[in-house]
């Protein structure tokens, strides 16, 4: 007995501290708006409903309240607001309300961005946080959109966000040849330790 109370006595004494000094973390969406890049820009986004800013704001209203114009909104598996929970089950088109703007679903009949969800479009903002493995859809969605745009000749940037499992450690199997799939397009391993915009400068040679 009192073993463990002086080990609890250990551990309540060891968190009066903090484990880590804080540190301020600008997110890419941040950035992005600060730089004035979307300024008179038509700016297509694809996004769902984690790309909030360092304010809590979404990135669709981010972008119109920098200058931009927002043309169109796309959405990856489960819908642009993440309400479409059941798996491997296609999602409609739609339209948003309140930007008053389509919503493509790049997770229906298509999986990449057709000549006329682009047309319009001068610069493509895909900001979509995943949870750092391979088993989500999200960096297949951003590698098809980043070849769609590369075809149509339009810019695409890729904010950076923090990967919320870490950047240190690369765990589990490749992915084996003959295996590819909407969960995974290029021979990373199941914890691949990047960011999207380290997935997209890597991608960018293969795609």
């Amino acid at each position: 007995c009192l073993n463990r109370v002086g080990l609890h006595l250990i551990i309540w004494v060891g968190c009066t501290k903090p484990y880590n000094a804080s540190v301020p973390v600008t997110l890419g969406l941040d950035s992005l708006v600060s730089s004035g890049r979307l300024s008179n820009q038509r700016v297509g986004l694809v996004c769902n409903a984690a790309s909030l800013d360092r304010h809590f704001q979404h990135a669709a209203k981010v972008v119109v309240n920098s200058g931009a114009k927002l043309t169109a909104l796309f959405g990856p598996q489960h819908g642009f607001t993440s309400d479409r929970q059941d798996n491997m089950v296609e999602t409609p088109h739609g339209h948003d309300e309140h930007h008053l703007v389509p919503v493509y679903s790049l997770y229906s009949e298509t999986r990449t961005p057709t000549t006329e969800m682009l047309n319009g479009i001068d610069l493509m903002v895909i900001d979509l946080p995943d949870i750092g493995t391979r088993v989500y859809t999200y960096a297949s969605t951003m590698a098809n959109c980043l070849r769609a745009c590369r075809e149509h000749g339009i810019p695409a940037i890729v904010p950076d966000r923090p990967n919320p499992i870490g950047r240190v450690t690369v765990e589990g199997p490749m992915l084996e040849s003959g295996s590819t799939s909407i969960e995974g397009q290029f021979p990373n391993p199941l914890r691949r330790a990047m960011t999207k915009p380290e997935q997209a400068e890597r991608y960018h040679t293969q795609i």
